[in-house]
């Protein structure tokens, strides 16, 4: 009686805390979890302390009854360089199919079948090398197990080993094991969507000895955030940037948005420039006594022209409101929204800028240029004692007037209407100080 306790003791364990080894076609994998899409993520280092944005992870997901397939991609900013990762794999449960990856120094395409085929390139050399790979155990390729942890039944307390297979791993068989070390409940702190309920997964990889944590959201399976410690201590975070975040109660058409900036017979003119009121103390802001000369937006500023339609107005309505709540981030918009932007430049030294080919309606004219600052502020250099006839009258007061310079800004908006087809408006867009 004692040993068959014993062991279903170590069943409900298994059980409950999946201490066991998933391989592929896992019943405890859940394929309906798995879903379509498209998202990018923040790549960024720990430098000095200091947390630098240094690259865009993109992610593009595909499955249909046959296959899942993954493409990937690494764009870094201050460089050229692209990592670009496609793999293949069985949809019905996860066996590998095919992987290509290509980095900086070489390329390596594998195809898998009862045992691994491919060839391993050299950029600078061109050296090829062909593999052939005997595969003893069945088990997922390596960049499909990030996908693998999003489908399990994750709970407290569980914990699972993963057989993967990595051609560049350091043993001679290429397969080793990932462990899920810990789950437990934590939150996501999202600027844009606020707080999300997450698995937070511990994960260790046995053979880079590289320890990751998942973010994953326990309604939707959504990886919101990856940490990132690698063997030598080197710390890297990825977080979600939400790119498909819509917010929006208006729909955006962008075909007529590009009918209304391209197709039509108006045009804008308009001059850019800021003016100075030198004055201080209680004549400051008074622009009659304002003596400064125009200053005008150099040659080759740009002027944007934004459609103000109903769906731009109320990006900025949201963005205005997310200025004043604290750290809050702006509100994105999606890339067709800004590619309807229109974009000119002053093409003379007088500030002077052109949009042509307008349908009637209302536009954002948007602007900043730097300019020189002057003011005029009178001070006391000085106070003398008056005395008539021996007596006492009081201080006169010597003063000067001093003229200060400095660098400064203008950010310039203005709201321009179009009212019927073939207009040419004309638009001051002017800062006063």
């Amino acid at each position: 009686m004692r040993k068959i306790l014993l062991f279903l003791l170590t069943v409900a364990q298994v059980i409950c805390f999946g201490q066991g080894k998933i391989f592929p076609g896992d019943a405890s994998i859940n394929t309906s979890l798995l879903k379509p899409g498209a998202y990018s993520m923040a790549y960024t280092v720990n430098y000095n302390g200091k947390w630098v944005e240094i690259g865009t992870y993109q992610t593009e997901v595909e499955v249909d009854n046959k296959y899942l397939k993954v493409n990937t991609s690494l764009s870094f900013i201050n460089a050229s360089a692209k990592w670009t990762d496609n793999f293949v794999a069985d949809a019905s449960n996860f066996k590998p199919v095919s992987s290509y990856s290509d980095r900086d120094e070489r390329t390596l395409s594998l195809f898998f079948n009862s045992n691994i085929s491919g060839e391993y390139i050299e950029k600078k050399s061109q050296k090829k090398k062909s593999i052939k790979q005997t595969l003893k155990d069945d088990c997922f390729d390596v960049s499909v197990y990030p996908y693998i942890l999003q489908l399990l039944p994750l709970d407290v307390g569980y914990r699972a080993t993963i057989p993967v297979f990595d051609y560049e791993a350091k043993d001679n068989t290429k397969t080793y094991n990932v462990f899920i070390k810990e789950v437990k409940t934590g939150i996501y702190l999202s600027d844009l969507t606020g707080n999300h309920i997450v698995w937070k997964v511990d994960v260790l990889e046995e053979n880079t000895g590289h320890r990751f944590e998942y973010y994953i959201d326990k309604s939707t399976r959504r990886v919101w955030k990856i940490s990132i410690v690698s063997a030598k201590g080197d710390k890297i975070v990825m977080n979600d940037k939400e790119t498909d975040f819509n917010p929006f109660k208006n729909k955006f058409d962008k075909e007529a948005t590009l009918t209304m900036i391209n197709d039509g017979n108006s045009v804008i003119k308009g001059v850019a420039f800021a003016r100075d009121n030198e004055n201080e103390g209680t004549l400051k802001g008074l622009a009659v006594l304002n003596i400064n000369k125009k200053q005008y937006a150099f040659k080759g500023t740009n002027i944007v022209l934004i459609p103000y339609t109903s769906y731009y107005k109320e990006w900025i309505a949201m963005n205005e409101k997310q200025r004043k709540i604290k750290n809050a981030k702006p509100v994105p918009l999606p890339k067709d929204a800004y590619d309807c932007f229109k974009t000119t430049t002053v093409y003379d030294d007088n500030g002077n800028f052109e949009f042509a080919n307008l349908k009637p309606g209302e536009y954002l004219l948007v602007t900043g240029f730097g300019y020189t600052h002057t003011s005029r502020q009178t001070e006391e250099t000085g106070r003398a004692a008056v005395i008539v006839n021996g007596t006492y009258q009081g201080d006169h007061v010597y003063t000067s007037v001093f003229v200060y310079s400095s660098n400064a800004t203008a950010n310039i908006q203005k709201v321009v209407s179009i009212k019927k087809d073939g207009d040419k408006v004309e638009v001051k867009l002017k800062k006063t100080f």
